[in-house]
């Protein structure tokens, strides 16, 4: 029986907290196609199988050994959703040259090595954040906002002790941070901070939407998700974006709009 659409979920170390959510979003995604199509679902943690050319593959995975066998089936025709390519522009170093080349409103940013602290830049004693220059956060660790220039070295030393060469030090922005999640051209939806006191007013919806886009469009990325932060001058900056989010809060309009866009030809975008 030939196989229509493949569904790969993310390794666990990439889903720190999150396993279940985002497994959760790939679950209703093949739900939603398996009423029409022949879905399988499997796990990125275990050998992938083998598919033909003809089947449409949705994917979570971040890790090498998995984005090696996506390179592998793109390079034979697959459509792959998110494309190998798209899920390793969001590392911090792809993602931040990208944001600079696109003129992607972003704070201040500045990608390092953890065993070169003189590098850091002066705004740093006004306060930061020190993020692992690879992958995503996978522990609590790895994301930690530091007070000033001595905070940052801590950091940074703690980072290379774990053996993570590089790493992302960020400009703090006082404001209102944002939650988005997105698929390409189709859903958009956008919450406050979980205990914000008020909804996102819709004049900051249409600006974190249209920022979400031009920074999705400059990673490849077809479905997304990420962080704003809305400063108070209203001014809103892209502070995180990242590929398949778990969409937790707006899961059935998203698995509803993303088996729609996987079964609709390639965008050409």
């Amino acid at each position: 029986m030939t196989l229509d659409f493949l569904g790969i979920a993310r390794e666990r170390v990439y889903s720190p907290g999150k396993v279940d959510d985002d497994r959760a979003i790939l679950d209703a995604v093949a739900a939603r196609l398996g009423t029409a199509h022949q879905v399988r679902v499997v796990s990125a943690d275990q050998p992938l199988p083998d598919i033909a050319a003809t089947t449409r593959v949705f994917a979570m995975c971040q890790g090498p050994a998995a984005l090696a066998t996506l390179r592998r089936w793109e390079a034979g025709g697959v459509r792959v959703v998110n494309s190998a390519a798209a899920i390793a522009s969001t590392h911090r170093r792809p993602m931040l040259a990208a944001f600079e080349r696109h003129r992607i409103a972003h704070p201040p940013s500045h990608v390092l090595d953890t065993d070169a602290p003189q590098a850091l830049p002066d705004w740093v004693d006004g306060g930061a954040w020190v993020k692992r220059g690879d992958v995503h956060a996978t522990e609590p660790d790895d994301v930690v906002r530091v007070a000033d220039r001595r905070g940052a070295q801590t950091q940074l030393a703690a980072l290379s002790r774990r053996g993570i060469g590089s790493a992302l030090v960020q400009r703090h922005v006082d404001g209102e941070v944002v939650k988005f999640y997105a698929v390409r051209g189709r859903f958009f939806a956008c919450f406050a901070a979980l205990g914000a006191p008020q909804p996102v007013p819709a004049a900051i919806q249409s600006a974190v939407h249209a920022l979400a886009e031009a920074g999705a469009a400059a990673l490849a990325l077809e479905v997304f998700g990420g962080d704003c932060i809305v400063d108070r001058q209203h001014t809103v900056w892209l502070i995180d974006l990242n590929d398949w989010p778990s969409y937790a809060r707006c899961r059935f309009g998203a698995s509803e709009a993303i088996a729609s866009y996987l079964q609709t030809p390639r965008d050409p975008r």
